[in-house]
């Protein structure tokens, strides 16, 4: 009985304590991107374009040509989750590893940048209350 008990309370407490993450269809307010304040009702378009702005412009001050090497195309994709802090989390690559990891650090120099110039990402609302969000990312890079 002592068990069971225990493993009662060990689930209400997981159950209390578990965090759902949502997506841009399930989410009252998406997560607003620094540059994106004034978009109003247009968060999420603003924060895929600003976003990829950001990364396509870090990335291209990296010799991408000399690290990849072989003339093609090359893709990855970055899954994360924008926490209710609005940090970058959980971060997943998809696709080609290299391109993967190098955008990986791009992203996360991104928000690092954004946390040292006071000029987070606001999160995700739902009911008025901050939550975590799914985001992907695709990554295309063509040597010619």
């Amino acid at each position: 009985m002592k068990k069971f008990t225990f493993l009662l309370l060990l689930s209400i407490c997981n159950l209390c304590f578990s965090q759902e993450t949502y997506n841009v269809k399930t989410v009252d307010q998406f997560a607003i991107y620094p540059t994106c304040k004034d978009s109003i009702d247009k968060f999420a378009e603003c924060f895929d374009l600003k976003l990829n702005e950001d990364l396509q412009t870090k990335l291209s001050k990296i010799k991408l040509d000399k690290i990849l090497k072989t003339q093609g195309e090359y893709f990855a994709k970055l899954n994360f989750v924008v926490d209710e802090e609005g940090n970058f989390t959980n971060i997943r690559i998809s696709g080609n590893d290299v391109l993967g990891r190098i955008s990986k650090e791009v992203l996360l120099k991104i928000n690092n940048e954004q946390i040292d110039n006071d000029a987070k990402i606001s999160p995700a609302l739902l009911n008025g209350n901050p939550v975590k969000i799914n985001y992907a990312v695709p990554i295309k890079y063509v040597i010619k």
